[in-house]
């Protein structure tokens, strides 16, 4: 696994916290990292837009700042390449991801001053959803900082037991055994964050808890199997109890699975548990876009 890893960079990040985990990884694992910005028209931090110049100049100049700015954290990464790109950030990333068969791409959020101070991260057009919805491998999101000597030995994994969380479940089984690590598979009975769901007050919560066990049991314990592994499952708003999940079991990375390839771009993703997640501060967390995968 991880044997591809593209990070896309910029300076406007106060920690490069989504860089140094590149780095690692890419050092560890002995994989090829390709570092890859996009210019949009108008102006760009790695790049002065005060002169015209032609875009092969533009390009040329934001390579060479890219390799200044991380020239030490690349000096011992022989296998790593710079690749710029003009045009719609999203859109060229997808082309060189689909070009050059990526297996992981690591994202980073915006902590400094930006440019269009009323748009968060997590509202429509951010760059990370769209990149998650349109893409087969994983994709990485680092918020905070983890130590250089990380090592992946305990996954949480996030299910609603639709068919997008089963294929994420493959894949975190597979990244489990990869590391020889425990996964812990954890639901969430969302009680509703506006409005309560009456089902949930006609029992006592515990019969909904240990069905959804039981539920978890049958469905995944066959494609568990040789993987140290734990269900857990109790009410609340999904992304604030899986954030606090991963915090009480002191996850190195959480995985999700991602659904905005089936919904309308027009729509705000504000809502999107994974993408809460993802940008909220705590361990990385992966999301894994829907591919047929056959582990149960």
């Amino acid at each position: 696994m991880f044997k591809k890893i593209l990070l896309a960079v910029t300076p406007l990040i106060d920690v490069q916290t989504a860089p140094k985990t590149a780095f690692d990884l890419a050092r560890k694992r002995g994989a090829e990292l390709i570092l890859f910005h996009a210019l949009p028209i108008g102006r760009d931090p790695w790049c002065s837009f005060d002169e015209t110049i032609s875009s092969d100049e533009l390009v040329a100049s934001a390579r060479k700042k890219i390799a200044e700015f991380f020239a030490e954290g690349l000096k011992d990464i022989p296998n790593h390449s710079i690749r710029v790109a003009t045009g719609t950030p999203h859109k060229e990333l997808l082309k060189i991801i689909h070009a050059e068969s990526v297996d992981l791409i690591i994202m980073g959020h915006h902590t400094a001053a930006m440019d269009r101070p009323d748009r968060m991260w997590g509202v429509v057009d951010t760059t990370i959803r769209k990149v998650c919805a349109n893409v087969f491998c994983p994709v990485m999101v680092v918020t905070s900082e983890i130590p250089a000597d990380a090592e992946i030995k305990r996954v949480l994994m996030a299910t609603d037991f639709s068919t997008p969380s089963d294929s994420a479940l493959c894949y975190a089984i597979q990244l489990a055994r990869a590391n020889d690590a425990h996964l812990d598979i954890f639901h969430v009975l969302d009680v509703g964050q506006t409005s309560p769901n009456p089902k949930y007050y006609m029992q006592a919560m515990n019969v909904f808890i240990d069905k959804a066990k039981e539920r978890m049991a049958r469905r995944y314990t066959k494609a568990l199997a040789g993987v140290s592994h734990a269900f857990h499952c109790w009410e609340g708003i999904p992304y604030v109890e899986i954030l606090k999940q991963a915090r009480f079991e002191k996850a190195d990375v959480v995985v999700m699975a991602q659904y905005s390839s089936s919904e309308d771009e027009a729509k705000p993703s504000v809502g999107s548990t994974p993408i809460q997640v993802a940008l909220s501060p705590g361990c990385p967390a992966i999301i894994v876009n829907y591919r047929a995968r056959n582990c149960m």
